[in-house]
């Protein structure tokens, strides 16, 4: 035997191969540096331990889900990724070991190399649909085969759930008696239980996974099947005939189970250990390996990292509003205390994980806004209140260092950030990373992945041609956009691109405003000091709001509400005007136009009116100029020709 046992070392390697003996003695070294036994695998690879010391002791080379699931079992999730290259590889050798050096093939004539490579040349369609219906024949059997099996499995798991509901009621017909050899008896029953218990998830996952394996290797037959009628066969395909399952050997029965447990649990181990060798050869054979990360574990990456994203934010928001609230009440602006606290607040709630909550809490929302009655009950953990409460405590004591950071630099001086800053920086990290089991699995797996691709061998290309290191994929998008720009240099400008218009007129006004500044700031300081550019606002705004004032009396709402309404109505039709260009609203800005001009001339004293009327006139058609754009006027002529032909 080469099991190790405690106390005792490995005995001999009975590899036949030099590489299979390397193999053997590489996941030696692993169990050893892992500190455990080869019994503690069982869970883990899925094999028995006599499987599993063949294995170890070289005798049979295992499959690569056995050399992959004891990897991860026996080294630390840094690791992992570089040893499970390392055991692959030499996996691969073991497999396919090198010829000993004595049976070299003797080199043949060159007559019979060349005619040898003119019938290797000479594949034709006829042989590769033979291939193919040779591996479809191959994909039936291999069908067929795991057919069988997942139907075993189904006879190991409906045994093996008689024998569990046997032994409990036998074990609760002794617990009432309290005698040494019914307690004796009782601990037997116990560790039997346990021990089916064990091979029945066993047994159920054999089956499942039998089921997908199933699956998988139908669609392969498919698309065999498709690629034969593609080559257009001249025979069909054989298919095997169904097989019937044989019954239940004698050896699984009922009373057998009740007669010799131990006997019963190396016949179920001896075909639990046959049915997953056999899957792992139909998987190694037909590529139907499962990825290594299946999408369940890359949702539940998607997942934390999500998490961890929404506590950083959450966090950040929090000392933002806190140093911020002490800046404006320094400051003496109490007004934007309430949006600083609310913006803690909704940054206190990214921080303490709502979504679970939430998603838990729905049901009885829903039910109570429908006035329904509860459908379930509200289930919660006192252990995540109890590290939802810590975590918004932790980002309370964040916010509170970085505010008291900024104080202490304000007021004491900048050294107190030497001490305070690393404090706030480690509150918010344990915040964000703290009491989430997750973060750790997730965080070893990305380092060891990034250690294994650094220290992956160099892929040997021996005589390849240099090629370049930049890329472009999609050249066709480059050679639109400069068609674009080439029409917008010779077309019109209605035609003319959007992102064409955005880069050209962006600049443009910049450049205008920057211009039209300089040139006030030159001309206002030669102009004289009596100059009072408020003055021209208040021709216009102070007529419209003494008309406002003298006719609001009586009224509900006040003037300064209706002045608000007026010029926030009047910029909005400006925008909408030059936007869209509608009828509605360049009409509706005329009549604003004319009511404010309107109100203005009933609103200035008599020897100032045509003047007040007239600025507001001037203005108000400046604004027009971008607002009424493309507004044509005089009727466009249209000609209405009749053509009779009168042949009479």
């Amino acid at each position: 035997m080469a099991e190790k046992k405690a106390g005792r070392g490995w005995g001999d390697l009975q590899a036949d191969t030099v590489e299979g003996q390397a193999l053997a003695t590489y996941l030696r070294q692993l169990l050893d540096r892992s500190g455990k036994q080869l019994r503690d695998l069982e869970p883990s690879v899925d094999y028995g331990r006599s499987a599993i010391s063949e294995f170890f002791s070289g005798k049979k080379v295992p499959s690569q889900q056995f050399i992959v699931k004891a990897v991860d079992a026996l080294t630390p999730r840094l690791e992992r990724e570089i040893r499970r290259q390392e055991a692959l590889a030499l996996w691969q050798k073991a497999k396919n070991p090198a010829p000993p050096s004595s049976h070299l093939p003797a080199p043949r004539p060159a007559e019979e190399a060349a005619a040898a490579a003119l019938a290797s040349v000479a594949a034709t369609a006829q042989d590769q649909a033979a291939h193919a219906q040779e591996q479809l024949t191959q994909a039936h059997e291999r069908n067929d085969l795991l057919t069988q099996e997942r139907n075993r499995a189904q006879q190991m798991v409906t045994a093996l759930s008689m024998l569990t509901v046997d032994l409990q009621q036998r074990m609760s017909g002794l617990k009432s008696d309290q005698g040494q050899e019914t307690q004796q008896e009782l601990a037997r029953l116990t560790y039997q239980l346990e021990t089916a218990q064990q091979d029945l998830g066993r047994a159920r996952a054999s089956r499942e996974e039998a089921e997908q394996l199933t699956r998988r290797l139908r669609r392969r037959s498919d698309e065999l099947e498709e690629q034969l009628a593609r080559l257009r066969a001249t025979a069909a395909a054989p298919r095997s005939d169904p097989t019937l399952l044989p019954p239940m050997p004698a050896d699984l029965q009922e009373a057998f189970f009740r007669a010799d447990f131990d006997q019963m649990l190396d016949t179920v181990h001896g075909f639990l250990d046959e049915g997953q060798a056999l899957r792992d050869e139909v998987r190694d054979e037909w590529d139907l390996t499962p990825p290594r990360r299946t999408a369940t574990q890359i949702i539940q990456r998607w997942q934390t990292a999500t998490h961890l994203l929404g506590r950083a934010l959450g966090c950040l928001l929090l000392m933002t509003a806190a140093v911020a609230l002490l800046a404006v009440t320094d400051a003496g602006a109490p007004g934007w205390a309430p949006l600083l606290v609310l913006l803690a607040v909704s940054g206190l709630v990214l921080t303490a994980d709502p979504w679970e909550p939430a998603r838990r809490l729905w049901p009885v929302l829903r039910s109570f806004l429908r006035r329904e009655p509860l459908a379930r009950q509200i289930r919660f953990s006192a252990q995540n209140l109890s590290d939802r409460l810590v975590r918004c405590l932790t980002a309370l004591a964040a916010a509170a260092a970085a505010a008291f950071s900024l104080f202490t630099a304000v007021r004491w001086g900048s050294w107190w950030l030497l001490a305070l800053l690393p404090v706030a920086a480690a509150l918010a990290a344990y915040t964000v990373v703290g009491k989430d089991r997750r973060v750790l699995p997730m965080l070893q797996d990305a380092i060891g992945s990034l250690a294994a691709d650094l220290k992956a061998p160099r892929p040997q290309q021996p005589g390849a041609t240099p090629r370049p290191l930049v890329v472009l994929t999609d050249p066709d998008w480059l050679d639109a956009r400069r068609q674009e720009v080439a029409d917008a240099m010779t077309g019109p400008w209605r035609q003319t691109r959007l992102w064409i218009k955005t880069a050209v007129v962006v600049p443009a006004f910049l450049v205008l405003v920057a211009a039209t500044g300089a040139l006030l700031s030159a001309f206002s300081s030669h102009a004289a000091k009596a100059w009072d550019g408020s003055g021209l606002t208040a021709t216009v705004d102070q007529p419209v709001r003494a008309y406002l004032d003298a006719h609001t009396a009586g009224l509900p709402v006040t003037s300064p509400t209706l002045h608000l309404v007026w010029v926030a109505s009047g910029a909005g039709l400006l925008a909408f005007s030059f936007l869209t260009g509608t009828f509605g609203a360049r009409l509706t800005w005329i009549l604003w136009g004319a009511a404010t001009t309107v109100m203005v001339w009933s609103g200035t004293p008599d020897p100032a009116r045509p003047v007040a009327a007239g600025l507001a006139v001037v203005g108000w058609g400046i604004a027009s100029i971008p607002g009424l754009r493309g507004l044509v006027l005089h009727p466009q002529a249209s000609h209405n020709v009749t053509i009779t032909n009168n042949n009479d």
